[in-house]
């Protein structure tokens, strides 16, 4: 009880906190997803539905590998450097509970760039969506693995400078050397072994399998290899935080 108790007010903290800037990120983010929507369109030209279908999947899965992979470590980084992490450090208060506070951050300003990714796929190339009620889990699940993969970054990082160069050049992996916006099949041996160790493929493919019928999707394998990042991850950044405190 004491556990969500302090959950809910450093979450509510996080958000009263950020309030002036959750509007521009999710902006920031929507602008981010259409972007690649229409950006690929002209790229491309004419492209099939389900090519429009693995494009925007891949897409609104990118709208939380922004917030989780490239926010999330550069706010935890620019509170280690302002001292406010260690004021958060200070108080008796679970570290779990607090990244998981962080990460609910993440999930809000995530959600707008993910719905309008699908409307819009939607839209743009009459893509037809086979939703899940899986999808529910799965979207949560990817914001823990991928926002609690870049808590772990940015905390381990020993300074800012390092942490934004590691967030931005992931950004820069994920759209042109993982299965996310690209078929697996069009990667290099070398970077698909490299995507099999990475959480965004497992977002990815679990977005898909839970809102098209698309083929060589793995749902219970991706779900679960989620799961294990989103405890992994988090867990070091909460033991990593009490170590340092």
């Amino acid at each position: 009880m004491r556990f969500l108790t302090q959950y809910f007010e450093l979450t509510r903290l996080q958000l009263l906190s950020m309030r002036s800037d959750v509007f521009i990120i999710s902006l920031i983010n929507i602008a981010f997803v259409a972007g690649f929507i229409f950006g690929f369109g002209y790229l491309f030209g004419d492209v099939s539905s389900r090519a429009g279908a693995f494009l925007t999947t891949g897409v609104a899965t990118n709208a939380i590998i922004v917030v989780g992979l490239t926010m999330m470590p550069q706010f935890l980084a620019e509170a280690k450097q302002q001292g406010r992490l260690d004021y958060f450090r200070s108080l008796p208060i679970s570290r779990e509970a607090y990244i998981l506070s962080l990460l609910t951050v993440v999930l809000v300003l995530s959600l707008p760039g993910i719905v309008l990714g699908l409307l819009t796929g939607w839209w743009r190339y009459d893509v037809s969506f086979d939703i899940s009620p899986v999808i529910l889990l799965v979207v949560p699940l990817a914001v823990l693995s991928l926002g609690g993969f870049g808590a772990a970054i940015a905390i381990l990082s020993p300074r800012l400078q390092l942490t934004n160069a590691i967030s931005q050049l992931s950004i820069f992996y994920f759209i042109f050397f993982a299965p996310v916006l690209l078929p697996r099949e069009n990667l290099p041996t070398a970077l698909q072994r490299t995507a099999d160790l990475l959480p965004p493929t497992y977002a990815a493919d679990a977005v898909r399998a839970s809102l098209t019928d698309l083929e060589g999707t793995h749902l219970e394998r991706s779900l679960l290899v989620l799961l294990g990042f989103a405890v992994a991850s988090i867990a070091v950044a909460a033991a990593s935080i009490r170590r340092r405190a």
